[in-house]
């Protein structure tokens, strides 16, 4: 989020604003965005509805819980289990709604590029598009 942050001024020049969406509850994302100084809105989806309307959930994540299995009345530290979480996905959308272009990796750590963001911006922005 913080990389978005900074290209704000440069997406600004083309009349671009930033709304973030992710899994975090409403309280969890006040928190993230006080904690790194966030000026666009971040928006909650804690039930992935509008996430998975734009094809943006993993279900793959793998979560570590402790202490809720046992094998022979001995607890184990860490359960894996599977839970659905967002793919961080970058959509540029144009003032009538309309999606003019995605970003989306396969793996869930890999963030969008902000030169890549910025040369799309200027495309679809750009003087004379």
């Amino acid at each position: 989020m913080r990389r978005f942050e900074t290209i704000s001024p440069k997406l600004a020049e083309f009349d671009v604003g930033i709304v973030a969406l992710s899994k975090d509850t409403p309280q969890d994302a006040m928190l993230h965005r006080k904690r790194d100084k966030l000026s666009f809105q971040l928006l909650s989806d804690p039930k992935l509805e509008v996430l998975k309307d734009y094809g943006a959930e993993h279900h793959k994540a793998v979560e570590f819980s402790t202490g809720k299995f046992n094998i022979m009345g001995v607890p184990l530290a860490l359960v894996p289990s599977f839970k659905s979480m967002a793919i961080p996905t970058t959509i540029l959308v144009d003032e009538h709604g309309i999606i003019r272009w995605i970003d989306q990796s396969e793996d869930y750590r890999i963030r969008s590029d902000e030169d890549r963001v910025l040369t799309e911006v200027q495309r679809v922005f750009g003087e004379g598009a």
